[in-house]
């Protein structure tokens, strides 16, 4: 069975901002102020916006979903139970993990610690692969195929900065992709100055950028994200980190998959319009 371990057990804390509302009618408001982000209805009479990232991995030959959940949310497994229980979950299994939160913490200790708590409460996919993305992005079905049927265990999506919409002077805000020649991976860089930049850029001069979506072996990326400290500055355990880690320590463990297409954000209020849009315009009577 192809795996898809979707993360959506952060606290949402951009989305329930004020900066936004204004362009939202007060149901869609009220929903982005409670619901975790991927169940905010966004779509065709207010279907979740995380329906069309499982449809999509569906389409892609997906036929297994781990959703990783906040120890709060009480929406989402009794939402796909119940789509399940009707026939209408495109055949897909589902299951469940939930990111417990130290309680000496206000919110989620990180991605790497997503990683490890979902795997852990997930044994039985020890010696598999599966891909891994967020609940607030989505990915195509080009990009899940990718994944998928990558020959490579471990591999991370490389977004090209334009076709992602990512203007020049605003990719230092991002976390740009450096491979070798090979297109395997070398350093994922946050936030990167000028000359980490122009490091990262390939042989036709394009950077890439992470959005966070990547393909593991079970075993290989266990071991990375439950050795992976504490970052300084953010205090949360970065799944990048714990990759680029692996990579350095293991030549030619992760490969990068180039790709030049936009990734529909669900972050803030302001993304809401946009996406709502975007999914009348792609997916129709979905």
């Amino acid at each position: 069975m192809a795996k898809l371990l979707i993360m959506a057990g952060g606290m949402s804390s951009r989305m329930k901002k004020v900066e936004g509302s204004e362009a939202l009618d007060s149901a869609l408001v009220q929903q982005a102020n409670t619901l975790p982000k991927g169940m905010i209805g966004v779509g065709k009479d207010g279907r979740p916006f995380m329906d069309y990232l499982i449809y999509n991995a569906h389409l892609a030959g997906y036929d297994e979903v781990l959703i990783l959940k906040n120890p709060k949310d009480t929406v989402t497994k009794p939402y796909y139970d119940k789509l399940v229980e009707d026939g209408k979950a495109w055949g897909m299994k589902f299951r469940y993990a939930t990111q417990q939160i130290a309680a000496d913490r206000e919110k989620p200790a990180g991605t790497a610690d997503a990683i490890q708590q979902a795997l852990e409460q997930t044994p039985d996919w020890k010696g598999g692969r599966f891909t891994v993305c967020n609940s607030d992005n989505l990915y195509s079905v080009q990009v899940l195929t990718l994944l998928k049927e990558n020959p490579i265990q471990n591999a991370v999506v490389s977004y090209e900065s334009i076709a992602l919409g990512v203007e020049p002077e605003r990719v230092k805000a991002f976390a740009v992709i450096k491979a070798d020649e090979e297109g395997y991976l070398v350093e994922i860089i946050e936030k990167p100055n000028d000359e980490q930049i122009d490091s990262a850029k390939d042989a036709n001069g394009k950077i890439g950028v992470n959005m966070n979506v990547f393909h593991f072996n079970y075993d290989d990326i266990l071991e990375y994200v439950t050795k992976e400290p504490f970052n300084p500055v953010r205090n949360e355990r970065e799944l990048p980190s714990a990759v680029m880690k692996m990579a350095r320590e293991n030549q030619k463990k992760v490969i990068t998959v180039s790709v030049e297409e936009n990734v529909p954000d669900l972050t803030s209020k302001g993304d809401i319009s946009i996406v709502q849009k975007y999914l009348v315009d792609t997916f129709g009577d979905f």
